[in-house]
């Protein structure tokens, strides 16, 4: 076979030289490449490996190498952005269904369940647990890790963040919950009041789509667990509390249209519309109602809103103590009852979304009292406020209360749990405990022995959540004793508080130097012991007082920080 002067390759026959080649199929080339038969160059084999007397020149293996290198890159191309585009979809999954909270917490066990049945559900290939947390980590770098719960059961959770209240995953832990508790899940947040109240002239829809009656379901859901029957009871008479003449219209309408104003209050709270709050106080104050809300205002013509006090009347009221003293007499009525109703049992489980929504409100109740109030007399601002941050305190504690008793109430209900922990409290020396605290405490050797052996009672016989609050009740009652002097009583319910504090911080040292496996569960029932004592103090001397709760709050609020709100 002759070959042309004009080629620019040297041909070489491959069945000459089998020394210097081999066939195509195994030839390696420059790049550590092997072309296989059938492969994406099928005519190239065709031509060389057949062992049919082909030649290969260096153009042709040239051309060869460029389109193997081609076809690498995009096949790699291809890998990696199919790779990408599956981490935007983890990632935005985790951007739609979490968000920063500096409080919250989701366990990481949990999470990474739910994130494997989303991605079986949408047909997705789940990466492993470190790199969802690489993930979570990108989307969240100040989140941190902490390991949560009791001995025995605490898990690792991912601290900064929370879940998303209106996403998928949340709905998906409702159900989760349901499937567990039977407890009907809550989908929408949407009071049912919004979606039937005309914002214009206050008139009231019939529930006609879909989404007027899941917020309906939703509502009733949730005052299931309030007392929604609470009525507001009856404010003091404004003319009793003054020894000087005021003007006798504007002390009519003030009484008239403050009564008006609160009972509208307690209506939003029922249906909890904590948001319309703010706008009742914004129109009884005679403030700038915002513009987002549609509801129009017409002025009189002394210039002061329809059926309400002409604000400089308001003003010139509000200087006299007699008049700032029933506000605050009023006040206190109305944000006790609005305890009453949300929280009407410290101790009954409560749905987790009222908790959450009730403790959003607590934080932001006094912005939207006094934010309307900026032009009235800084005594009674300052009135209002002890009375808001009372109620605020009320809120944040009880709800704290509610969950700290759903936490202990499954350790109480373990009877394994109690015997290890009856079995730690024989252990402890309670007579080297009393020589230790009798000089700081001073308490009676007898009402000491009665305790212990009260306490280790109710634990030998598998006492119910109930039975342990009515045993701390019986202690109150039988401790303090009624006192006609006011001062005495509150000094009597304090020295109380910081015994029953000692004593039981001195037990749970002794339990916990010991290595005890129930120290976590002690540490957690004397948690509840403690706040649902204060509870029971406060109520025990509001009673002896004859004043209400939220006012002997107050009190302690001032005692605590020496602050005296009306000369401010």
């Amino acid at each position: 076979m002759h070959m042309s002067t004009s080629a620019q390759a040297t041909l070489i026959p491959v069945q000459q030289q089998q020394h210097r080649y081999q066939p195509i199929d195994q030839y390696p080339y420059e790049g550590g490449e092997v072309i296989f038969p059938n492969t994406t160059f099928p005519h190239i084999y065709q031509m060389y490996g057949q062992g049919g007397g082909g030649y290969i020149d260096s153009q042709t293996r040239s051309q060869v190498t460029n389109n193997m290198e081609v076809e690498n890159f995009q096949r790699s191309s291809g890998i990696a952005s199919h790779k990408s585009t599956q981490d935007n979809i983890h990632l935005n999954w985790l951007k739609d269904n979490l968000e920063v909270a500096r409080e919250g917490s989701v366990c990481r066990c949990s999470l990474y369940g739910n994130y494997l049945r989303h991605c079986q559900g949408q047909k997705l290939e789940p990466v492993n647990k470190p790199s969802l947390g690489k993930h979570i980590h990108s989307v969240f770098p100040d989140l941190k890790k902490r390991r949560l719960g009791t001995r025995g059961n605490s898990r690792y959770h991912y601290y900064g963040i929370r879940v998303k209240p209106n996403s998928l995953l949340s709905k998906l832990q409702e159900d989760q919950e349901y499937m567990l508790t039977g407890k009907q899940p809550i989908h929408q947040e949407q009071s049912v009041m919004d979606c039937m109240s005309d914002p214009s002239d206050g008139s009231q829809r019939p529930i006609n789509t879909p989404e007027q009656l899941e917020a309906s379901q939703s509502l009733q859901h949730l005052q299931q667990y309030m007392n929604i029957s609470r009525d507001l009871p009856r404010f003091p008479t404004l003319d009793h509390l003054c020894s000087q003449p005021l003007p006798k219209k504007d002390v009519n309408e003030l009484q008239t249209l403050y009564r008006k104003n609160c009972e509208a209050i307690l209506d939003v709270v029922k249906n909890l519309q904590f948001h319309r709050i703010e706008k009742l106080w914004q129109s009884f104050w005679c403030s700038t109602v915002p513009s987002s809300d549609r509801a129009t205002v017409n002025p009189n013509s002394n210039g002061a809103m329809e059926g309400m006090i002409p604000k400089d009347n308001l003003v010139a009221l509000c200087k006299y103590e007699h008049v700032r003293m029933w506000m605050r007499s009023c006040d206190s009525i109305l944000y006790e009852a609005m305890v009453e109703i949300l929280i009407p049992n410290v101790l009954c489980k409560v749905n987790s979304n009222l908790i959450r929504d009730i403790r959003k409100f607590a934080k932001s109740v006094e912005g939207w009292t006094t934010t309307p109030m900026r032009d009235f007399p800084q005594e009674v601002v300052c009135s209002k406020v002890e009375v808001v941050r009372a109620f605020s305190q009320m809120l944040h504690r009880y709800t704290t209360l509610n969950h700290v008793a759903q936490q202990a109430r499954f350790q109480l209900q373990n009877a394994s749990t109690m015997n290890k922990l009856l079995d730690d409290l024989n252990k402890v020396d309670f007579t080297s405990i009393q020589k230790q605290a009798s000089w700081v405490c001073q308490c009676d050797e007898g009402d000491v022995r009665n305790l212990e052996q009260n306490l280790k009672a109710a634990l030998r016989q598998q006492s119910s959540g109930d039975q342990w609050a009515t045993w701390l009740d019986v202690v109150v009652s039988q401790v303090l004793k009624p006192d006609q002097d006011n001062k005495k009583c509150v000094e009597d319910a304090r020295q109380f508080l910081l015994k029953w504090s000692f004593y039981s911080s001195m037990v749970i040292r002794d339990v916990t130097l010991r290595t005890s496996p129930t120290s976590g569960t002690c540490h957690l029932i004397r948690m509840l012991y403690d706040e649902y004592m204060l509870y029971l103090v406060e109520r025990w001397v509001a009673k002896d007082t004859k004043q209400m709760v939220i006012a002997v709050i107050g009190e302690f609020n001032k005692l605590s920080t020496g602050t005296d709100y009306t000369s401010e």
